[in-house]
């Protein structure tokens, strides 16, 4: 086993436990189905029920404020977890106690009859959902081989896929049961993240030796891009981000561009765009686990990242120079093989250019913050082209989306320390 990882209480990173990859794979699921089934669907449906003529504005404030939080917590909650000294080790007080905050606050937004309680429980389960993660992550660099990093990431791919799926048809089985509906993903992740726990009970060893301060400069720093001894590790973070917003922007304003430019009515395009996630789904599992297997046989990360951009930016031209259904879905079945492609192989990349493998929680929760900002970004840049262009103009947009694909397909060759 490749001596990558050196924890920082011994010289040699422990052995991998028995099933520590699909007990990965699980816990990944029910994070993943429990932080995007809300914003999927669930919380859309309790606002809608609470305030159905606000229901908009509504939503977009308990989104954000969930995304703020998220943002916000993740680089102090992963510095906190290199430094947790306990005997319940180092990563699984994070875990456990944050998926258990997230169950909480799940439970709150699906029970208090409020918007602003809605706002306050997504927020405590967001909050929750980047203290699990921040003791999840690192354990990829911690605990993994590198021959299998690929092959896990690409089974995070598929989990998070069948996340939505789940989420989608929870969802709609639970729609007038709204404290299940919220409530159920919650659980699940719980569950899932018990196993792990179990798992890796051995090898999860509480920290020791001497960490430097972290304080509110330290923290502040989390965020600063440095392009020294972290080269590598932020170029990789700025390709994460660009395909992101690429990705993210028409994702959300599909059903948009349905209506606007299509010509369909918001019942239709609401539909056809579930169609288009149904029909996408298997093809984009299909490019998880084939580019895992191939990447770790090979040895080769970077050749699939940036393939999986261009084939990204590919089907954004292909969305700006249509106005057809057919061809949007051309477009869509295409951008979701790049975007598949290219997932399947950062996490992998991620782990791999740790700038200080004693810091990984820290690092790999910085990671995650470029997973969550497009979230942020891509409605800017939306409200930029086309605010300037016209509220219509998809073509304009979908081609500045492919722009920052191509730019995602380029930053990444500055990372030197992979192949």
């Amino acid at each position: 086993m490749p001596a990558a990882v050196v924890p920082p209480d011994d010289d040699v990173r422990p052995p991998a436990p028995r099933l520590l990859v699909p007990a990965l794979a699980l816990a990944a699921f029910g994070l993943y189905f429990a932080g995007l089934t809300p914003q999927i669907v669930t919380l859309a449906v309790r606002i809608t029920e609470i305030d159905p003529a606000g229901k908009t504005v509504a939503l977009s404030t308990v989104i954000g404020a969930g995304a703020v939080m998220s943002i916000l917590s993740l680089p102090l909650f992963g510095a906190l977890s290199d430094r947790t000294r306990s005997g319940f080790g180092r990563r699984r007080p994070w875990l456990v106690g944050g998926a258990l905050t997230a169950l909480l606050g799940l439970i709150i937004a699906g029970s208090v009859p409020t918007v602003g309680g809605v706002a306050a429980g997504w927020a405590i389960g967001s909050l929750g959902t980047s203290a699990a993660f921040a003791g999840f992550l690192p354990l990829i660099p911690e605990l993994v081989p590198d021959r299998l990093r690929a092959r896990l990431s690409g089974l995070i791919g598929f989990v998070v896929a069948l996340s939505v799926l789940s989420g989608v048809f929870l969802g709609s089985r639970l729609v007038h049961r709204q404290l299940l509906m919220l409530a159920v993903p919650g659980v699940v992740a719980v569950a899932a993240v018990l196993l792990l726990a179990q798992v890796i009970r051995h090898a999860d060893r509480s920290a020791s030796g001497d960490f430097p301060a972290f304080g509110v400069r330290q923290f502040a720093a989390s965020y600063w891009i440095r392009t020294d001894g972290d080269r590598d590790f932020a170029w990789n973070w700025v390709s994460r981000f660009l395909i992101g917003l690429a990705y993210v922007g028409v994702q959300t304003y599909a059903t948009y561009y349905l209506t606007d430019t299509v010509g369909m009515s918001i019942d239709d395009a609401t539909a056809k765009y579930a169609t288009f996630t149904a029909v996408s789904t298997p093809v984009s599992v299909v490019c998880f686990l084939l580019s895992g297997y191939l990447s770790d046989r090979l040895g080769r990360r970077k050749a699939f990242v940036t393939v999986g951009a261009i084939i990204l930016a590919a089907g954004l031209v292909v969305a700006s120079v249509t106005q057809s259904l057919d061809g949007f879905l051309t477009a869509w079945l295409i951008l979701s093989v790049g975007q598949a492609i290219y997932l399947t192989v950062d996490i992998a990349i991620a782990a791999e250019v740790v700038p200080d493998q004693a810091h990984a929680g820290k690092a790999m929760s910085v990671y995650q913050v470029a997973t969550l900002l497009p979230n942020v970004g891509a409605p800017v840049v939306a409200v930029a082209v086309l605010g300037v262009s016209g509220s219509s103009n998809y073509p304009a947009f979908f081609a500045v989306l492919a722009v920052l694909g191509l730019l995602s397909a380029v930053t990444i060759l500055f990372v030197r320390r992979i192949r």
